[in-house]
Protein backbone atom coordinates (compact mmCIF):
# COMPACT_ATOMS: atom_id res chain seq x y z
CA UNK A 1 0.00 0.00 0.00
CA UNK A 2 1.45 3.36 -1.04
CA UNK A 3 2.10 6.11 1.51
CA UNK A 4 0.17 9.32 0.84
CA UNK A 5 1.30 11.43 3.81
CA UNK A 6 4.71 11.17 5.43
CA UNK A 7 5.64 13.15 8.55
CA UNK A 8 9.26 13.04 9.69
CA UNK A 9 10.54 14.65 12.89
CA UNK A 10 8.04 17.50 12.83
CA UNK A 11 8.06 19.95 15.74
CA UNK A 12 6.28 23.15 16.74
CA UNK A 13 7.31 25.42 19.62
CA UNK A 14 5.19 28.20 21.15
CA UNK A 15 7.46 30.17 23.47
CA UNK A 16 8.92 27.54 25.78
CA UNK A 17 6.23 24.96 25.02
CA UNK A 18 6.94 22.16 22.55
CA UNK A 19 3.36 21.64 21.39
CA UNK A 20 4.47 19.04 18.82
CA UNK A 21 7.75 17.28 19.48
CA UNK A 22 9.51 15.20 16.80
CA UNK A 23 6.36 13.62 15.37
CA UNK A 24 6.68 10.82 12.85
CA UNK A 25 3.89 9.01 11.03
CA UNK A 26 2.93 7.64 7.65
CA UNK A 27 -0.63 7.56 6.33
CA UNK A 28 -1.31 4.99 3.58
CA UNK A 29 -3.53 5.97 0.67
CA UNK A 30 -7.20 5.05 1.04
CA UNK A 31 -7.25 4.63 4.83
CA UNK A 32 -8.80 6.23 7.90
CA UNK A 33 -6.02 7.20 10.29
CA UNK A 34 -6.99 8.24 13.83
CA UNK A 35 -5.16 10.61 16.18
CA UNK A 36 -6.17 10.46 19.84
CA UNK A 37 -4.80 11.74 23.12
CA UNK A 38 -5.67 13.82 26.18
CA UNK A 39 -6.51 17.52 25.95
CA UNK A 40 -3.36 19.57 25.43
CA UNK A 41 -1.46 16.71 23.82
CA UNK A 42 -0.87 18.66 20.58
CA UNK A 43 -3.45 17.05 18.29
CA UNK A 44 -5.03 20.22 16.89
CA UNK A 45 -1.64 21.91 16.55
CA UNK A 46 -0.50 18.89 14.58
CA UNK A 47 -3.45 19.28 12.21
CA UNK A 48 -2.48 22.92 11.83
CA UNK A 49 1.01 21.90 10.75
CA UNK A 50 -0.43 19.56 8.13
CA UNK A 51 -2.94 22.11 6.81
CA UNK A 52 -0.63 25.12 6.76
CA UNK A 53 -2.22 27.21 9.52
CA UNK A 54 0.99 26.69 11.53
CA UNK A 55 4.54 26.57 10.21
CA UNK A 56 6.72 23.76 11.52
CA UNK A 57 9.89 24.68 13.42
CA UNK A 58 11.57 21.49 12.27
CA UNK A 59 11.04 18.32 10.33
CA UNK A 60 9.55 17.41 6.97
CA UNK A 61 6.01 16.79 5.66
CA UNK A 62 5.35 15.30 2.24
CA UNK A 63 2.02 14.64 0.52
CA UNK A 64 2.06 12.27 -2.42
CA UNK A 65 5.81 12.84 -2.73
CA UNK A 66 5.52 16.65 -2.67
CA UNK A 67 7.02 18.55 0.26
CA UNK A 68 4.33 20.76 1.84
CA UNK A 69 5.78 21.95 5.17
CA UNK A 70 6.09 25.72 5.01
CA UNK A 71 3.23 26.15 2.55
CA UNK A 72 0.46 28.61 3.44
CA UNK A 73 -2.99 27.17 4.06
CA UNK A 74 -4.40 28.10 0.64
CA UNK A 75 -1.46 26.36 -1.01
CA UNK A 76 -1.92 23.16 1.00
CA UNK A 77 -5.50 23.09 -0.30
CA UNK A 78 -4.17 23.28 -3.84
CA UNK A 79 -1.70 20.51 -2.99
CA UNK A 80 -4.58 18.27 -1.95
CA UNK A 81 -5.37 18.76 1.76
CA UNK A 82 -8.78 19.84 3.05
CA UNK A 83 -9.64 20.39 6.70
CA UNK A 84 -12.65 20.82 8.94
CA UNK A 85 -12.49 22.48 12.36
CA UNK A 86 -13.89 21.92 15.84
CA UNK A 87 -16.07 25.01 15.44
CA UNK A 88 -18.37 25.64 12.48
CA UNK A 89 -16.66 27.38 9.53
CA UNK A 90 -19.48 28.01 7.05
CA UNK A 91 -20.96 31.15 5.50
CA UNK A 92 -23.93 31.06 7.85
CA UNK A 93 -26.15 33.32 5.75
CA UNK A 94 -25.55 31.39 2.51
CA UNK A 95 -27.29 28.25 1.38
CA UNK A 96 -25.45 24.98 1.66
CA UNK A 97 -25.29 24.74 -2.12
CA UNK A 98 -23.67 28.19 -2.33
CA UNK A 99 -21.07 27.21 0.29
CA UNK A 100 -20.14 24.13 -1.72
CA UNK A 101 -20.05 26.04 -5.01
CA UNK A 102 -17.67 28.60 -3.47
CA UNK A 103 -15.28 25.85 -2.40
CA UNK A 104 -15.47 23.76 -5.57
CA UNK A 105 -12.43 23.55 -7.78
CA UNK A 106 -12.55 23.17 -11.57
CA UNK A 107 -13.58 19.63 -12.56
CA UNK A 108 -14.64 18.89 -8.97
CA UNK A 109 -17.50 16.46 -8.34
CA UNK A 110 -20.88 18.12 -8.91
CA UNK A 111 -22.39 19.50 -5.68
CA UNK A 112 -25.19 16.93 -5.89
CA UNK A 113 -22.63 14.11 -5.64
CA UNK A 114 -20.96 15.67 -2.59
CA UNK A 115 -24.33 16.27 -0.96
CA UNK A 116 -25.48 12.71 -1.64
CA UNK A 117 -22.32 11.30 -0.10
CA UNK A 118 -22.91 13.26 3.11
CA UNK A 119 -26.67 12.70 3.14
CA UNK A 120 -27.51 16.38 2.66
CA UNK A 121 -29.16 16.40 -0.76
CA UNK A 122 -32.44 17.68 0.65
CA UNK A 123 -30.63 20.56 2.40
CA UNK A 124 -28.91 22.12 -0.62
CA UNK A 125 -31.17 25.19 -0.70
CA UNK A 126 -31.24 25.66 3.06
CA UNK A 127 -29.46 28.54 4.82
CA UNK A 128 -26.56 27.05 6.78
CA UNK A 129 -27.44 28.88 10.00
CA UNK A 130 -30.70 26.93 10.10
CA UNK A 131 -29.03 23.51 9.87
CA UNK A 132 -28.74 21.36 12.99
CA UNK A 133 -25.36 20.89 14.67
CA UNK A 134 -24.92 17.46 13.09
CA UNK A 135 -25.94 18.76 9.67
CA UNK A 136 -23.50 21.68 9.92
CA UNK A 137 -20.67 19.26 10.71
CA UNK A 138 -21.58 17.13 7.71
CA UNK A 139 -21.86 20.32 5.66
CA UNK A 140 -18.26 21.24 6.55
CA UNK A 141 -17.19 17.83 5.28
CA UNK A 142 -19.16 18.36 2.05
CA UNK A 143 -17.50 21.76 1.52
CA UNK A 144 -14.08 20.20 2.15
CA UNK A 145 -14.78 17.43 -0.36
CA UNK A 146 -15.68 20.04 -2.99
CA UNK A 147 -12.00 21.08 -3.08
CA UNK A 148 -11.13 17.60 -4.42
CA UNK A 149 -8.62 16.66 -1.71
CA UNK A 150 -6.29 13.70 -1.57
CA UNK A 151 -6.28 13.88 2.24
CA UNK A 152 -9.21 14.98 4.42
CA UNK A 153 -8.38 16.26 7.92
CA UNK A 154 -11.25 16.14 10.44
CA UNK A 155 -10.88 17.88 13.81
CA UNK A 156 -13.39 16.41 16.29
CA UNK A 157 -16.23 16.06 13.76
CA UNK A 158 -18.50 14.21 16.22
CA UNK A 159 -18.48 16.89 18.95
CA UNK A 160 -22.01 17.59 20.16
CA UNK A 161 -23.50 14.66 18.26
CA UNK A 162 -25.84 12.08 19.76
CA UNK A 163 -24.79 8.41 19.51
CA UNK A 164 -27.04 7.81 16.45
CA UNK A 165 -25.69 10.96 14.76
CA UNK A 166 -22.10 9.88 15.49
CA UNK A 167 -22.84 6.42 14.06
CA UNK A 168 -24.18 8.04 10.88
CA UNK A 169 -21.06 10.22 10.69
CA UNK A 170 -18.88 7.12 11.00
CA UNK A 171 -20.68 5.51 8.06
CA UNK A 172 -20.22 8.68 6.00
CA UNK A 173 -16.47 8.75 6.67
CA UNK A 174 -16.19 5.08 5.73
CA UNK A 175 -17.98 5.85 2.44
CA UNK A 176 -15.56 8.69 1.75
CA UNK A 177 -12.69 6.24 2.16
CA UNK A 178 -14.30 3.39 0.24
CA UNK A 179 -16.16 5.21 -2.56
CA UNK A 180 -13.80 8.12 -3.20
CA UNK A 181 -10.59 6.33 -2.25
CA UNK A 182 -9.52 9.24 -0.03
CA UNK A 183 -7.32 9.09 3.01
CA UNK A 184 -8.91 10.58 6.13
CA UNK A 185 -6.94 11.71 9.19
CA UNK A 186 -9.30 12.25 12.10
CA UNK A 187 -8.78 13.73 15.57
CA UNK A 188 -11.60 12.66 17.86
CA UNK A 189 -12.40 11.99 21.54
CA UNK A 190 -15.28 9.64 20.74
CA UNK A 191 -13.47 6.36 21.35
CA UNK A 192 -16.36 4.18 20.22
CA UNK A 193 -16.30 5.91 16.84
CA UNK A 194 -12.52 5.79 16.55
CA UNK A 195 -12.08 2.17 17.54
CA UNK A 196 -14.73 1.02 15.06
CA UNK A 197 -13.75 3.30 12.17
CA UNK A 198 -9.99 3.84 12.06
CA UNK A 199 -7.71 1.46 10.20
CA UNK A 200 -4.81 2.67 12.31
CA UNK A 201 -4.42 4.99 15.31
CA UNK A 202 -1.61 7.09 16.72
CA UNK A 203 -1.73 8.30 20.33
CA UNK A 204 -0.22 11.67 21.23
CA UNK A 205 0.82 12.74 24.72
CA UNK A 206 2.65 15.98 25.62
CA UNK A 207 3.32 16.66 21.94
CA UNK A 208 4.96 13.32 21.25
CA UNK A 209 3.82 10.03 19.74
CA UNK A 210 3.13 7.64 22.60
CA UNK A 211 1.98 4.67 20.55
CA UNK A 212 0.76 3.59 17.12
CA UNK A 213 -1.10 0.53 15.93
CA UNK A 214 -4.40 -1.01 14.99
CA UNK A 215 -7.39 -0.21 17.23
CA UNK A 216 -6.98 -3.57 18.94
CA UNK A 217 -3.30 -2.93 19.61
CA UNK A 218 -4.05 0.54 20.99
CA UNK A 219 -6.77 -0.77 23.31
CA UNK A 220 -4.31 -3.31 24.73
CA UNK A 221 -1.28 -0.99 25.02
CA UNK A 222 -0.45 -0.53 28.74
CA UNK A 223 1.12 2.91 28.22
CA UNK A 224 -2.00 4.13 26.43
CA UNK A 225 -4.27 2.69 29.12
CA UNK A 226 -2.23 4.40 31.84
CA UNK A 227 -2.04 7.81 30.18
CA UNK A 228 -5.37 8.10 28.37
CA UNK A 229 -7.86 5.26 28.06
CA UNK A 230 -7.89 4.19 31.70
CA UNK A 231 -8.84 0.76 32.94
Amino acid sequence: MSILLRVEGVSKVFGGLRAVDEMDLSVPAGTVFGVIGPNGSGKTTFLGLLSGTHKADGGRITLDGQRIDGLAAHRTVRAGIARTFQTTRLFAGWTLGANIAAAARPRSPPPDDVLALTGLTSRTGQICASLSNAEQRLAMIAVALATRPKLLLLDEPAVGMSPPEAASLSRTIARIRDELGLSVLIVEHNMHLMMNLADRIVVMNAGRKLAEGTPGEIRANPDVIASYLGT
